[in-house]
């Protein structure tokens, strides 16, 4: 039934072979290779007015591009792309003419523009899905190949086109359009799904259609968030959507636009064998995971995912997916380009890629530290991630925090930590993201409860931390003030700073405020009725905007009735 598919899918994967050979050999020398990199960007745009204001034509070295150029931040190109997009300006910032604009942006800014080279786009398509074909054939042999794929990846935002005449929005809408010619022989999932409509319930439809397909072989996700949002779906709403397979129908009770309910069921017929066949594993109970039952034929699973996000890979794989699953773990990417790649299956690590861009690190440890090369970067210390790309950004940086775990040959190999820009701090105790999140995800695990999600907003006027939880199965004899407690000793713990002004009344204890069941669902769906990309909605760790503030303490209920 899928031949064609593998065929196409086999050809790829053996010609993506050549891409990790070409990548072991530069892990080799990256240095080499680096510095290579650097200098030919200099080269091509040494003639733009960004060139030839810091002299780029006279740079010869690393040493002198370090000396000669300062760091970055987006505010310092925002006047040449607001040039580049109004005007038609070119020769810029780049020799070359973005051939996109990436949309991004936090909840509360305005959008940026992210610049993107045809040569970003070149080194996106080599690492992102031939280096990631290649390494999936290698490591699963012919368990590689199979039936369609369910997508989870979701694109709602709008496309348009700047005065200059290039493509400005999510990089996601770019990447999955072109398989919309062929969209039903590859994805179980409908494509209305995944480009949908406001009023659209795609977990909905992504759990009815993903459902009768038995013949799944992998599952495509964003990170493994969404995932695990889709596996919870199906468990509270398994009867509606086994009901609907048998009748082949879609409820009065899914929020779907008319036209595109039309649409759907006329594809649709009854199903009685497979609603039976998943009825039966589905009243069995869930003590157990359901997706190998329910998918036998499942390989893998690709989806973003962080050591320092495991809370949310771990309930998926102890839950839903099980242990013999292969997963793949994206590598660190972002709009300004493609950081690092996995060299093992399920590893949070991964290693940097050396031809895709210049890379800088600042170390986390040391006051006003200068940036240094990869080849000085020590193993268990963190730093700040500052690149140079082929789209026009110099010395930029990504306020990311990288912790280098080791080395794939003299490559190293990062992880990521943290944003710097989402660093708590009231009375200069510095409490990082990932130990924000590692205290709720211990609490839980002390309290014997399903923590959802949770978010910590930092109360300048009360000069107190608020953590937002969402929580389920709770032990009947736990209290809120359990919690409580418990949260501060693991907050005071991972942060020896945040305890002690804790203790000296400089900071007050913190407090718990509980969330109404699928707020974190629901701010995400608002998120991408508003037009942002899947690949933009993180988990909000840090409420850092009014606009979060406003939606998250809205929705909230006294823990007697969770």
């Amino acid at each position: 039934m899928y031949e064609a598919l593998n065929a196409m899918r086999r050809n790829s994967a053996e010609k993506n072979q050549q891409i990790l050979a070409r990548f072991e050999q530069i892990t080799m020398m990256p240095m080499e290779v680096q510095k290579k990199l650097l200098l030919d960007l200099l080269q091509e745009h040494k003639d733009t007015e960004y060139g030839r204001k810091y002299g780029f034509a006279d740079i010869h070295s690393i040493e002198e591009y370090q000396q000669r150029v300062p760091l970055t931040e987006y505010s310092d190109y925002v006047s040449y792309i607001d040039r580049m997009t109004e005007n038609g300006e070119e020769n810029l910032i780049s020799a070359q003419k973005p051939v996109w604009y990436n949309k991004t942006s936090g909840t509360a800014g305005a959008p940026k523009k992210i610049p993107y080279s045809q040569k970003t786009r070149d080194c996106f398509s080599r690492y992102s899905l031939g280096y990631q074909s290649g390494f999936l054939y290698r490591n699963l042999k012919e368990r590689y190949f199979g039936g369609r794929w369910l997508n989870l990846i979701r694109c709602c935002g709008d496309l348009v086109r700047l005065p200059d005449g290039v493509p400005y929005g999510p990089l996601s809408e770019a990447s999955l359009r072109p398989y919309v010619d062929r969209w039903k022989h590859i994805f179980s999932t409908p494509v209305e799904a995944t480009f949908s409509p406001k009023g659209t319930d795609v977990r909905y439809l992504n759990a009815r259609f993903g459902l009768c397909d038995k013949e799944l072989n992998n599952i495509n996700c964003t990170f493994t968030g969404f995932l695990l949002d889709f596996c919870r779906y199906i468990e509270k709403n398994w009867r509606l959507l086994v009901d609907d397979i048998e009748k082949g129908v879609i409820s009065e009770s899914v929020e779907l636009p008319d036209e595109l309910r039309e649409k759907l069921s006329a594809q649709l017929a009854p199903m009685p064998e497979r609603a039976a066949e998943l009825r039966a594993i589905f009243e069995e109970g869930f003590e157990t995971p359901f997706i190998p039952k329910v998918w036998p034929e499942l390989s893998y699973v690709v989806g973003g995912a962080s050591a320092g996000f495991s809370r949310y890979t771990n309930e998926v794989r102890e839950r839903y997916l099980g242990y013999e699953i292969a997963f793949y773990f994206r590598g660190i990417s972002a709009s300004e380009g493609i950081f690092s790649v996995p060299v093992q299956l399920a590893a949070h690590g991964s290693a940097l890629i050396p031809d895709s861009l210049f890379y800088e690190f600042i170390p986390i440890d040391g006051e006003d530290a200068a940036p240094v090369t990869m080849d000085k970067l020590e193993v268990g210390k963190k730093y700040e991630l500052v690149i140079t790309n082929h789209s026009g950004f110099y010395r930029y940086r990504m306020k990311d925090v990288l912790l280098v775990t080791g080395f794939y040959h003299q490559t190293p190999m990062v992880e990521f930590q943290y944003r710097i820009d989402k660093t708590v701090s009231l009375m200069g105790e510095k409490t990082t993201e990932m130990a924000l999140r590692i205290a709720a995800d211990r609490t839980a695990k002390e309290c014997g409860f399903l923590l959802v999600d949770s978010s910590f907003y930092p109360d300048a006027q009360e000069v107190q931390y608020v953590c937002l939880m969402e929580i389920d199965r709770v032990p009947q004899e736990l209290t809120e003030e359990t919690i409580r407690s418990c949260l501060g000793k693991h907050l005071s713990q991972l942060n020896p700073s945040y305890g002690e002004k804790v203790r000296s009344g400089l900071i007050k204890p913190v407090k718990l405020i509980f969330a109404q069941p699928e707020t974190y669902v629901l701010y995400k769906e608002l998120m991408l009725m508003k037009g942002y990309s899947i690949a933009q909605l993180k988990p909000v760790s840090v409420i850092d905007n009014d606009i979060q503030k406003g939606f998250f303490f809205t929705l909230t209920e006294d823990f007697e009735e969770i």
